[in-house]
């Protein structure tokens, strides 16, 4: 019974920093970093900007937060998932990339504002999205991947990459469509049959 009031403090905790997240992919998204503000966020969340702090620390430290750690988690994960496979292939992997951000469309909204605004060198993410397409390839290629005989795999993952990132632009424009249905036509012309029969 004593820790009792200590589980409900530390609950309450849990809640407001992820509630401050939320609030953080939000505002990213639709005003970008430098429209955002600590203290709209604080309000948004009914906390004070100090409040706010206690748990990020600092803007930069809340922008570090939502791309390390709330976006780029979850399709690490899947990424990560396929070393240990008996046939990995890499077109369950983007798939499962795919149907993962399909259910997070304001999470793409920041990673695609952000990423479109941090051109300028002197953006606290500039570093960030410079070294991240590099990380993602190296990742990607920590897997031996089962592909067709005469494909070149890092330029498939770099290509397949870029056309993710597009593809997903074009969603955040008609969110009416599915992203899942969008990617299958990339990957149609990505990995084209009867040469990735069985492969895909």
């Amino acid at each position: 019974m004593l820790h009792l009031p200590h589980a409900k403090k530390h609950d309450k905790s849990v809640d407001s920093r992820a509630a401050i997240l939320n609030a953080a992919v939000i505002s990213f998204g639709e005003l970008g970093y430098y429209g955002t503000s600590l203290q709209k966020i604080a309000n948004s969340v009914g906390l004070t900007k100090a409040g706010v702090l206690h748990h990020v620390g600092s803007k930069e430290g809340l922008l570090d937060i939502v791309l390390n750690e709330v976006y780029d988690d979850a399709t690490d994960t899947i990424v990560e998932g396929f070393v240990n496979d008996e046939r990995p292939l890499i077109a369950d992997m983007w798939r499962g990339v795919v149907a993962v951000n399909a259910k997070r469309p304001e999470q793409v909204h920041m990673f695609s504002t952000l990423d479109a605004e941090s051109i300028d060198p002197k953006h606290p993410a500039h570093n960030y999205f410079k070294n991240r397409d590099q990380h993602v390839i190296d990742v990607t290629l920590q897997t031996k991947w089962v592909v067709p005989q005469g494909i070149n795999i890092k330029n498939l993952v770099q290509a397949g990459y870029s056309m993710m990132d597009g593809i997903q632009l074009r969603w955040l424009r008609a969110p009416e469509r599915d992203l899942n249905e969008m990617w299958a036509e990339c990957e149609a012309e990505l990995m084209p049959m009867p040469l990735w029969q069985g492969y895909r």
